[in-house]
């Protein structure tokens, strides 16, 4: 029996609530050294991409204008982008929209190919 052995790296770091894209950069960094250690995937926390807590303050619409559709939106592609750069499979959570009305907490795992 052969067995199949796969490193999976977990990580959590202090996310700037609503910047996506200072958060996203934290998550580069992370998925980098995590590859260079060998890892095939890495799981972030929930929300890593866009901050959690803060969002119960937002009205509807900042709600709305944080949240991305799946797939398709720009943090998305980021992330398809930064997976495939170091070859590793990323699960990351955000806000979600769709058709522009709902929004919910979601993450999503990217695969490298």
């Amino acid at each position: 029996m052969t067995s199949i052995h796969l490193k999976i790296a977990t990580a959590q770091f202090e996310n700037k609530s609503g910047d996506k894209d200072s958060n996203l950069s934290v998550i580069r960094q992370l998925s980098e050294k995590a590859a260079l250690q060998g890892a095939r995937a890495i799981a972030f926390h929930e929300c890593s991409i866009t901050g959690y807590s803060f969002a119960r303050r937002l009205s509807r619409e900042q709600m709305l204008e944080l949240a991305e559709p799946i797939p398709g939106g720009p943090s998305i592609r980021r992330l398809t982008e930064i997976a495939r750069e170091y070859d590793i499979a990323i699960l990351a959570g955000l806000f979600e929209k769709e058709g522009g009305n709902f929004t919910r907490h979601m993450s999503v795992w990217i695969r490298m190919d």
